[in-house]
């Protein structure tokens, strides 16, 4: 299984680490990049769902943009690819 190991300056704690998978799906649109969350116990994004035909670094570009646009975490210190 493939992860992206992300790692948050915050505050009031010093660095966050937070971990999201990446889950390769066959039976979806070759093309869509997706997010997943988990609801218990809280609201978060636990996974990114791609295709077939999109790559790991497209997949954590779209992390990226993802976390600035959705989130607002501006203090993301680095994303780093683990297999």
């Amino acid at each position: 299984m493939v992860s992206l190991m992300i790692e948050i300056n915050c505050p009031g704690s010093g660095i966050e680490r937070y971990k999201v998978k990446i889950i390769k799906k066959y039976n979806i649109k070759h093309q869509e990049i997706t997010p997943q969350f988990r609801t218990r116990p809280r609201y978060e994004l636990s996974g990114i769902v791609i295709g077939r035909s999109i790559s790991y670094e497209t997949a954590k570009e779209y992390l990226e943009t993802y976390m600035n646009r959705y989130a607002g975490l501006n203090s993301v210190m680095s994303i780093r690819l683990q297999r």
